[in-house]
């Protein structure tokens, strides 16, 4: 405590903490006892067993099938008249073009464009699309 150097300390607590301080500033704390360190006799001693050693064999990660690109594959296409379709359609179920927007989980601004026709909807939106309408947006082709 007080930083003097003295080839003996003492070990006290003091507050609550355990300190090694001077015979001097040993009488703020309370002193503490040491355990007495005992000899490990012979009879006593654990035997600790060996680890053993485990090889783990790596395995490929597993692929996922992809279906070929080919002559049997059917593409999908949106029909010519789509803009009208989808305007008549959610006209007919009295909703804005908010309300459908927050049901097919876009913007207002991308179902406006795609009911004038500027912009041609994804597959995915046509599908919500049709979901949410109630018509028919992709034709299939062979």
């Amino acid at each position: 405590m007080c930083g003097r150097n003295v080839p003996q300390l003492k070990r006290v607590r003091v507050s609550g903490a355990i300190m090694n301080v001077c015979p001097a500033c040993a009488r703020f704390g309370e002193p503490v006892d040491e355990p007495r360190k005992q000899e490990i006799k012979d009879d006593i001693k654990v035997k600790i067993p060996e680890k053993k050693i485990i090889v783990k064999t790596y395995k490929k990660p597993y692929k996922k099938y992809k279906r070929p690109a080919g002559d049997d594959v059917e593409s999908l296409d949106i029909v010519e008249d789509y803009a009208s379709l989808i305007k008549s359609a959610r006209e007919r179920l009295s909703m804005t073009q908010e309300d459908l927007a927050r049901k097919v989980l876009e913007r207002k601004n991308v179902i406006s464009n795609i009911e004038r026709g500027d912009l041609l909807p994804s597959i995915e939106t046509a599908k919500k699309l049709e979901k949410v309408l109630g018509i028919k947006l992709i034709e299939t082709e062979y």
